[in-house]
């Protein structure tokens, strides 16, 4: 399986906190999936910090010494997911950085961790989820 982290199942894989699942964790962790976490994330966590939204610290310095640790890869957000973010039709809610994932996700074919419920129940075709409080 290829998953892709959504920034929240990410920031909590960092902080190793509670709130991933089981099978979350499971997976993630599962040798045999390759794991992905986009650039757009990482992006969307340095804004968040800066702007007072994301309490959580995050040292960017030590960024790449945790995905290597996690075996965990960074992906870039590449023309072939801008194209399929222009193709994405209108979302019932407002997130560019969830838009942007789910470009990605669908475009690379990727399972994409999230516990968003607006992207959990989207009907978005091309779209895989898996709960990452589950």
């Amino acid at each position: 399986m290829i998953l892709l982290l959504d920034t929240n199942a990410f920031i909590w894989a960092l902080a190793d906190v509670d709130k991933l699942g089981k099978r979350a964790i499971a997976d993630i962790s599962n040798n045999n999936n390759r794991v992905y976490v986009s650039s757009i994330s990482i992006l969307e966590c340095a804004i968040k910090i800066r702007t007072g939204k994301l309490k959580f610290s995050i040292d960017f310095s030590q960024i790449d010494g945790f995905l290597e640790e996690a075996n965990i890869q960074q992906i870039a957000f590449d023309s072939w997911a801008a194209e399929h973010y222009i193709k994405l039709p209108e979302l019932s809610w407002s997130d560019p950085f969830d838009a942007a994932i789910i470009a990605q996700a669908t475009a690379k074919h990727m399972t994409m961790v999230t516990s968003d419920s607006n992207i959990l129940e989207s009907t978005i075709v091309g779209l895989r989820t898996l709960d990452s409080q589950k």
